[in-house]
């Protein structure tokens, strides 16, 4: 059960054995005039809501967020990270935070010190990538793909990060073979989604538990907490959301504190931000949400996460190694792309620049 957690700094034992004795006198007097008071604030407890039926619980959940349902940016973004790099190393820092979302997929979360960008997370209806321009390296990958990554084989799924917030619609089709089903808990009310596609322990047949929303069972009865596993059933994040607000005054809430662990690779994050700004006149078309290759970003390494993961996975032979080069290079000069080398400078979007970012 869940208590409130009183007055913080205040006492709970002041004056003494004369304080005491004040407060049993008090206590009595106040009893034979109006009965006995009430507990202190921290001893009252609070009774969950009842579990509701898995439609109403989405229609809660979907009546909220469609007040959201447009382009959202961040005031005030603060962010403590921890990554693991693939050689154990751990890196820490803290770091302003400028996040820019549109659901379902488009979004863009940079991290700066003193406004030098560290890591940029992007997401597009089409691809998702990690940029980091010190390294002036890019690893990316496509949605929808058939081979999804395993939570070890990426340090941070941006693709994610957009359902990780908690203002996303929930699917409300419950004849869907891949869910919801339905577990309660004394605290939370859990929307469990399971795939179907195959891809369950390896490709055998079966399903797996892809995500899971858990909705508080408390006020605002809103989503608490978001798990989502890869196709091996390891949790590939696990998001706990808190300090829900309306985000302009009578408007729909919307958390204002993340707390995000990557747990097959060791990442940590937590995100908070002074409040949001509505932004329905930025579309998808607004350069934070382009490739950074398709609005001319130059780098010195480019990672094509699914090329890797083919390979991973599916060795290729000589002849088809020979193959998937050509067709890059075709695509390169069907696309104007050049071939990077050390050589080639790395060109920051007008992502900053545009009016429509101030905070």
């Amino acid at each position: 059960m869940k208590h409130s957690t009183g007055i913080p700094g205040r006492s709970r034992a002041r004056g003494g054995l004369r304080g005491c004795l004040s407060s049993i006198a008090l206590c009595g007097l106040a009893a034979l005039v109006v009965g006995c008071p009430p507990g202190r604030p921290d001893e009252i407890e609070q009774i969950p809501f009842a579990p509701m039926p898995i439609r109403d619980a989405i229609s809660v959940v979907n009546q909220n967020n469609s007040g959201l349902q447009m382009t959202l940016k961040s005031k005030g973004g603060f962010a403590r990270c921890q990554f693991t790099d693939p050689d154990g190393k751990k890196r820490k820092f803290d770091v302003d935070a400028d996040l820019i979302v549109l659901c379902p997929r488009n979004m863009r979360l940079n991290m700066s010190v003193l406004g030098k960008s560290y890591f940029a997370f992007g997401s597009n209806q089409e691809r998702y990538w990690v940029e980091q321009p010190d390294a002036r390296a890019l690893t990316w990958g496509r949605h929808d793909r058939d081979i999804q990554p395993l939570a070890r084989e990426l340090i941070i799924r941006p693709e994610l990060i957009v359902q990780a917030l908690g203002i996303s619609l929930l699917p409300e089709d419950l004849a869907d073979a891949n869910g919801p089903v339905q577990r309660l808990t004394d605290d939370y009310q859990q929307l469990i989604f399971v795939d179907h596609s195959g891809q369950a322990g390896g490709g055998q047949a079966g399903g797996r538990i892809s995500k899971e929303f858990w909705l508080d069972r408390y006020s605002p009865q809103l989503i608490g907490r978001i798990v989502f596993r890869d196709p091996m059933g390891q949790i590939a994040m696990d998001a706990k959301l808190g300090n829900y607000k309306p985000i302009i005054p009578g408007g729909p809430l919307i958390p204002h504190r993340f707390e995000i662990d990557w747990p097959a690779t060791e990442g940590h994050m937590l995100f908070t931000t002074r409040g949001w700004k509505m932004l329905p006149q930025v579309t998808e078309e607004h350069p934070a949400f382009q490739f950074p290759l398709d609005r001319g970003a130059r780098f010195d390494h480019i990672v094509d996460l699914d090329v890797e993961l083919d390979h991973m996975r599916n060795p290729p032979d000589a002849n088809e190694e020979i193959r998937r080069q050509l067709e890059e290079e075709q695509w390169r000069l069907e696309t104007g792309q050049p071939a990077y080398s050390d050589g080639d400078a790395y060109n920051e979007d007008t992502y900053d620049k545009d009016p429509a970012n101030d905070p």
